[in-house]
């Protein structure tokens, strides 16, 4: 299998294999109980915190774990939404427009609880700025959202300063940064970011784990518990942790933040060779998203000679995984909303686009057969 799909998910590090392998088997005591092997449990817990926090540059009562990015796009966007109300700041929010599906679909479950929200598309450059931001924005507005690097086309979005406008207008700020941890040079823990989040699967740790870090600038804004039961991750979320892959999961971000310099390197040549060989080959091809602020391990191609759905099924015959866009959406025969977003008059566009993504493993010799097999389909004309 030439796996070009690390965009939806990542195969589990070997290092990270063996965290969790060990506390399977030694560190399986309930943390919250006061006898040696709760203790053990409980000591591994918060020393895995305590990396997490030096790797992202936080404080260690900044992270809260959950199961995955998910479920803290929720608990995030909705604690703050929630307390904003309750001090009578408002009830509205704006995000952008490509924000993943667990930040859209909680908008619209806010918007039935009574809130309003307003998305903005990118412009004609394909870029994000603080003036759509404050164009929208009303004097009932709270919060605004927007994510680090899109899942489906890469574009980087210039979070420094729309988190930095809106401090100075008192607004929370959340930020998604699943595609950004490990694949982009920045130290987001230095913006003014009230809360952003992390999973496991991207960055080569396990599923079913990640972190929300909220560090409100209104001591007023506190987190509403979604999950309420025992006193676990500070009486805000309820449930026995899951110490095996939280440990794995400290060690995936030691390792995706320590290797961070390397692997960069290594998207670079790889997206290079793609897209030279694709040029070498005569197969037409656009860029999709920014391409200017992009990262280099996320290649969404619009490609004029094939049709996307029928190519990832022919791609997946021979035993190449490749994507038309996010895997939380795979399911649906719709074009992808974030190229619409791009591109809404382009409906070719839509339908002949294609996610190429990389992971530190990703060979020369694997984009090579990709693109050895684009050339064969479209010389028999089976595309």
């Amino acid at each position: 299998m030439i796996y070009l799909d690390s965009a939806a998910t990542t195969a589990v590090h070997p290092d990270v294999i063996k965290v969790i392998t060990e506390a399977l088997t030694t560190h399986y005591g309930n943390p919250s109980s006061t006898y040696q092997l709760g203790r053990t449990a409980h000591e591994l817990l918060e020393s895995s915190r305590q990396t997490i926090a030096r790797c992202l540059n936080v404080s260690s009562d900044e992270i809260y774990f959950t199961s995955g990015a998910t479920e803290a796009i929720n608990w995030a966007i909705r604690s703050q939404a929630y307390q904003s109300r309750e001090l009578g700041l408002g009830n509205h929010l704006v995000a952008t427009s490509i924000e993943h599906s667990a930040v859209l679909k909680c908008l619209e479950q806010l918007e039935d609880e009574g809130f309003t929200y307003t998305l903005v598309n990118p412009n004609s450059e394909g870029e994000f700025t603080v003036d759509q931001f404050e164009a929208v924005s009303t004097p009932q507005t709270t919060g605004w959202i927007a994510m680090a690097v899109n899942n489906e086309v890469g574009s980087i979005l210039p979070i420094e300063s729309i988190s930095k406008a809106a401090q100075s207008r008192g607004y929370w700020f959340h930020c998604d940064t699943v595609q950004a941890i490990g694949k982009v040079d920045c130290d987001y823990a230095s913006y003014p970011i009230t809360s952003f989040v992390v999973t496991g699967h991207k960055i080569s740790g396990p599923k079913g784990v990640g972190i929300l870090v909220y560090r409100p600038q209104n001591p007023a804004m506190q987190l509403h518990p979604m999950i309420v039961g025992g006193g676990q991750e500070r009486s805000q979320r309820a449930g026995t942790e899951n110490i095996p892959y939280i440990a794995g999961l400290a060690k995936a971000i030691e390792l995706a933040t320590g290797e961070l310099t390397q692997h960069l390197a290594h998207y670079q040549s790889i997206k290079d060779d793609l897209l030279t060989s694709l040029k070498a080959h005569q197969i037409e091809y656009h860029l999709n998203g920014n391409t200017t602020h992009s990262v280099d391990n996320i290649v969404n191609l619009w490609l004029p000679d094939f049709e996307s759905a029928k190519l990832r099924i022919q791609m997946d015959l021979v035993g190449i995984a490749v994507s038309a866009g996010s895997a939380c959406s795979a399911g649906s025969i719709q074009p992808s909303r974030i190229l619409k977003a791009y591109y809404p008059n382009e409906t070719d566009r839509l339908v002949q686009s294609l996610r190429i993504s990389f992971s530190p493993e990703t060979t020369k010799n694997e984009i090579d057969q990709f693109v050895k097999t684009l050339v064969e389909l479209k010389e028999k004309g089976d595309k």
